[in-house]
């Protein structure tokens, strides 16, 4: 398999101030989430899944730079893939608009996630429900 090029790498990753306290409570063992990215990815598809995008408020936190796509290769095809259907393909050669029009879609499903996981005394259990298509 031909190795995948992370072109992300020095691009910092960010979600808004608010739901990054919530999210940051939601990562870990025992946790709906073993990484902060892990929520992010969530959210950019939930985003592309209801077509809606939230613009990234001035009151934001750096949660991970662009290296922690890396791990998961695939994250990088896929987010690709995903700017090449909406934007075509002159935005991969843009990889700060690559990585901001995935930060608009996150942005959209984290306030769908923060909504899921608050106050609720199984965060884990919540998040299954939310995201089962057949509980919907």
């Amino acid at each position: 398999m031909a190795e995948v090029i992370n072109r992300y790498a020095s691009i910092d990753l960010f979600m808004p101030e608010d739901s990054h306290r919530v999210i940051r409570e939601h990562v870990g063992a025992n946790q709906p989430f073993s990484r902060q990215v892990d929520a992010w990815w969530i959210a950019f598809c939930l985003g592309i899944r209801d077509n809606q995008t939230r613009p990234l408020p001035d009151r934001r936190t750096k949660f991970m730079d662009g290296t922690i796509l890396s791990s998961d290769p695939w994250r990088i095809i896929h987010l690709e893939l995903i700017a090449l259907g909406l934007r075509g393909e002159e935005i991969l050669t843009h990889p700060r608009d690559v990585v901001q029009l995935a930060t608009e879609h996150a942005n959209y499903g984290l306030e769908l996630l923060v909504d899921a996981l608050t106050g609720q005394n199984e965060p884990t259990l919540a998040m299954m429900n939310f995201l089962d298509p057949t509980t919907a």
